[in-house]
């Protein structure tokens, strides 16, 4: 079996999830460089499969950038794979990628999508590595190849595929009915009948998530907000100054995190930057309307009369969009549309999307 090569820093579950749909196909070795991430809860990463290969260059130390320089013994070693680098920014893989181009090997990067921060230095060294170092990529979206191709991509080597985190059978068939949500509830100890605002993702001053809590205060609607992702900052619980509407959530499971997605009637990430933002995928396979800020890149994909996008910082514009979202009739409305949006971003759709690609690289024609 032929066989694909997968740099990446850390092991996320649909990092996971995605190779191992590629191994339907390849013979697949995932290569990691740490086991931390300080964005991520420790639980939440992968260091084993049932189906891939795989090895974790050495490093002296579980940095937040490690420079692992045996990934170029491993090029070397496995020089007929079709390698593909996870990002173009780490330091581990700008050096493969640099050992690629002077032994003129093709590659693939694979791109989620794009920071809206940058600076003059930075966008130097960017213009460097997407011009000269990378030779061909899969990317999230066509704002994400429109980003890359501004950045010297060459376009006949940009290929989209519809980024996600979910497989098919993962998004729900119909909405939840109001007594499924009431038993979801109650499983999950929720003991409220109001409509409720869900937010996810870990408490740091990117995701901007005392916007959330300052625009549920202001809300007309009778709702309450549920943030997941862990203990809550002296500066979150400032703002939400013990209001009974605001409730913080610990860690949770990803099964649990899908209950949740089910109970809850509006799911908002209100980022400052946010390169794509799977919780939107996630919470569009379970039903759910969805707002998020203008800096949230799935946000231009994804949303497309299931919810609204706000600008950035804007708490009125924020409170105006979650009390239109939360009205019955548009409530239902954006659920179901959500749901029909997300059919075409799965794991499988992914996959699918590349492997035309990666045969061609590799010499496979399809019998």
């Amino acid at each position: 079996m032929a066989k694909v090569i997968v740099v990446t820093s850390n092991i996320a579950p649909y990092r996971l999830r995605w190779c191992e749909e590629l191994a339907r196909f390849y013979d697949v070795t995932i290569v990691y460089t740490k086991d931390h991430d300080y964005e991520r809860d420790d639980r939440w990463l992968q260091k084993g499969s049932a189906v891939c290969e795989v090895i974790k260059l050495k490093n002296d130390r579980d940095v937040f950038d490690p420079i692992c320089f045996d990934v170029i013994g491993l090029l070397k070693k496995n020089k007929d794979a079709c390698v593909i680098f996870d990002g173009y920014g780490p330091k581990t893989n700008l050096l493969g990628l640099l050992y690629c181009k002077l032994s003129h090997r093709a590659n693939f990067v694979n791109v989620d999508g794009y920071p809206y921060a940058s600076g003059k230095a930075l966008d130097l060294v960017k213009r460097f590595v997407i011009s000269r170092l990378c030779h061909s990529f899969f990317c999230s979206s066509e704002a994400t190849k429109k980003h890359l191709v501004s950045y010297g991509a060459d376009p006949e080597r940009v290929f989209v595929h519809n980024f996600s985190s979910i497989r098919k059978a993962e998004i729900i068939d119909k909405l939840p009915s109001a007594g499924q949500k009431r038993q979801l509830r109650k499983e999950l100890g929720i003991e409220t009948e109001k409509k409720i605002v869900l937010g996810v993702g870990r408490f740091l001053p990117l995701k901007r998530f005392e916007d959330l809590i300052t625009a549920v205060r202001n809300c007309e609607s009778d709702c309450i907000l549920y943030l997941l992702g862990g203990q809550p900052t002296e500066d979150y619980l400032k703002v939400a100054d013990n209001d009974p509407r605001i409730r913080f959530i610990d860690f949770v499971l990803p099964e649990d995190v899908l209950k949740y997605y089910q109970a809850c009637d509006l799911f908002v990430l209100p980022s400052e930057t946010d390169v794509w933002g799977l919780v939107l995928n996630e919470a569009m396979a379970n039903g759910l309307p969805v707002i998020a800020s203008d800096r949230v890149v799935a946000a231009l994909s994804l949303i497309q009369d299931n919810g609204f996008i706000f600008k950035v910082y804007d708490t009125k514009e924020l409170q105006r969009d979650i009390d239109l979202c939360l009205q019955d009739a548009n409530q239902e409305k954006m659920a179901q549309r959500s749901l029909e949006i997300i059919q075409d971003y799965t794991i499988e759709g992914m996959v699918k999307r590349q492997k035309p690609q990666i045969d061609k690289y590799l010499g496979i024609c399809d019998k």
